[in-house]
């Protein structure tokens, strides 16, 4: 399957399948953890976010495109952050990541990943983290058989 996969950065013709694809995400992470409650204008919000993203040099968005129909099956997005007072100085935090569900358990996630390392790289990251909800196992699981370890951990509380 992996041979018809292809992945580009994301183009402004694929903003309808981006919102679909961090909206579910977004939903997925409601389900996992009520703390994470979406607001009522997701598509909106996430288009807004993804406009402002692709005009960003300190964001990458990738998508794992089906070369047999040319459309986007998965996405991960990196944010360029500035460790003002560690080395590596730069890093990258991979802050979504989605997949649609036919298309889960090819090594997609692991093609997306490794992508996107190769572009924090370019942009001079020293390190790349991710974020997700912790009762994300499965993204637990993904990420530390990709050789992540826990950097720091934050809490939180309501105010």
């Amino acid at each position: 399957m992996s041979e018809k996969i292809v992945v580009r950065k994301a183009v402004e013709e694929d903003m309808d399948d981006l919102i679909d694809m961090i909206a579910r995400q977004k939903t997925l992470n409601e389900e996992l953890d009520p703390n994470f409650r979406i607001i009522e204008d997701l598509p909106l919000r996430t288009k807004e976010y993804l406009e402002k993203l692709m005009k960003s040099d300190d964001a990458v968005i990738l998508v794992a495109i089906d070369s047999e129909d040319n459309k986007p099956i998965g996405v991960i997005i990196g944010q360029l952050v500035d460790r003002v007072f560690y080395k590596p100085r730069y890093k990258m935090i991979i802050t979504d990541f989605y997949i649609k569900p036919l298309y889960r358990r090819m090594r997609i996630g692991s093609l997306l990943l490794e992508k996107i390392m190769a572009e924090a790289e370019k942009k001079g990251a020293g390190i790349i983290t991710a974020i997700y909800p912790s009762n994300n196992k499965i993204a637990e699981e993904f990420y530390e058989k990709h050789g992540f370890k826990i950097l720091q951990v934050e809490r939180y509380r309501n105010v």
